[in-house]
């Protein structure tokens, strides 16, 4: 009774209340509810957790400063659903985990799908004309090198080891070459920067240890199998088959052979390697991402995937996801030479996706024949705008580097950063919409 509402105090014309406008909470409600359960104890508000999500990727910040903020701004606060300002804990970090755990990539496709269809029916997606482009969203990984990762298997395999000796009291001899592992590591990464002769041979001793220690706990795992400790003797069993992957990796990368599947990461198993062309960086270990974009600027699908594939291959996927989130399809369809393809083939992709035209440049010195034409012009000098979007989208939104677990963290943080990027613009385009009808 004695509280002060935010409609009393906050200005209406701020960004996120007119933003908060724009979004249908009552159908993403409805959406969303099959996700909870009915027994147990209740959720935190779907409006809550939606929204704290497309404000974390809206300013760029992490789980813990998302929380933090919620906690202090009254704006923050109005467009998660409070009436009031809330002066006691309304949740923690570990339930936006939770949150994006528990809708996965099906509940993503449904907030994007629900978001899209409204702004659909207000009048501000246009899907005429669309752009097309990939892009490498780089993990939250250390850069790969093979000394690294046989310190770190060994460590961790160590580290195993040591607790199933203190809950399960094994005295068996048991050799970690802690110490000299570490010294041997020390001499690569300082002593032998420039001396690839000496670096080759130290890398070499650490393959040795790595793989005495793999085969000792090999050894381990077996007899605990056979004393019934099943448990310890699994995870000790998944350490010793990665630490077996690396060292036979290793040594085919001594030999100056490409091993297959390679692994690059321990917690990140199935990062890939993307290499763009860049002049800046040549090889970058996450996962390829591809967008399309209307010529307001607002991304209508994405695809991610986890191998450095020809852009050709990736058209289709984002047309089709494009198609099922609006329901309609591009009349034009413009993209970089990177999807240059035959004649016969781009007229196979048109009435597949149901396109009428392709403006996509080709490679070589013959131009596309219909280079000259005002609509192939237009497209072409309209595909530039996703460029600085991707960029903004790294930036400003989080794509920059993905801190969220295995694919299906790579696309959910694709997915929140369109949906915070796709507000902005929406709602940019909304006021513009305004001040014409005013």
């Amino acid at each position: 009774m004695f509280e002060l509402n935010f409609s009393d105090f906050l200005d209406p014309n701020h960004e996120l209340l007119c933003a908060a406008e724009l979004i249908n909470w009552d159908e993403l409600h409805e959406a969303m509810s099959s996700f909870y359960s009915t027994l147990g104890r209740r959720g935190k508000p779907i409006r809550l957790m939606a929204g704290i999500h497309i404000l974390k990727h809206y300013y760029n910040c992490s789980d813990e400063r998302a929380v933090q903020e919620l906690h202090e701004n009254a704006y923050w606060q109005s467009f998660c659903g409070f009436t009031c300002f809330q002066r006691g804990k309304i949740l923690d970090a570990t339930s936006l985990v939770k949150f994006r755990n528990r809708i996965g990539t099906e509940g993503m496709q449904r907030i994007e799908a629900l978001f899209l269809e409204h702004w659909q029916s207000l009048g501000l997606v246009k899907t005429r004309r669309v752009s097309v482009d990939t892009t490498s969203q780089p993990k939250n990984i250390a850069y790969p090198t093979d000394a690294d990762l046989l310190f770190n298997i060994r460590e961790k395999i160590v580290r195993q080891v040591k607790k199933i000796r203190q809950s399960v009291g094994f005295r068996k001899p048991f050799r970690s070459f802690t110490r000299i592992g570490r010294k041997t590591l020390l001499k690569i990464k300082k002593l032998y920067r420039n001396k690839p002769c000496q670096q080759q041979r130290s890398i070499q001793e650490l393959l040795s240890m790595t793989n005495r220690v793999t085969h000792q706990a090999m050894r381990l795992a077996s007899s605990l199998y056979a004393r019934g400790h099943k448990s310890s003797g699994r995870k000790l069993n998944q350490l010793v088959s990665v630490g077996r992957h690396i060292v036979n990796q290793t040594r085919k990368v001594l030999k100056g052979e490409k091993p297959e599947k390679r692994l690059y990461s321990l917690h990140e198993s199935k990062v890939a390697v993307i290499k763009k062309g860049k002049a800046h960086k040549k090889c970058e270990f996450g996962s390829l991402v591809s967008l399309a974009m209307n010529d307001d600027g607002v991304i209508l699908s994405h695809a991610e995937y986890q191998q450095n594939i020809a852009d050709t291959k990736t058209a289709g996927t984002v047309i089709n996801r494009m198609k099922s989130n609006t329901g309609l399809s591009p009349k034009i369809l413009t993209a970089d030479r990177g999807f240059d393809q035959s004649y016969q083939k781009q007229r196979q992709c048109c009435r597949r996706w149901g396109v009428k035209r392709l403006a996509i440049p080709k490679k070589g010195k013959n131009p596309h024949h219909d280079s000259r034409q005002g609509w192939f012009k237009q497209a072409l000098k309209q595909r530039v705008k996703i460029e600085p979007v991707i960029g903004h989208l790294k930036t400003d939104h989080r794509m920059g580097r993905c801190r969220y677990k295995g694919p299906l963290g790579d696309t959910i943080n694709v997915a929140w950063a369109t949906a915070a990027w796709n507000i902005r613009k929406v709602t940019r385009l909304y006021a513009v919409k305004q001040a014409k009808a005013a």
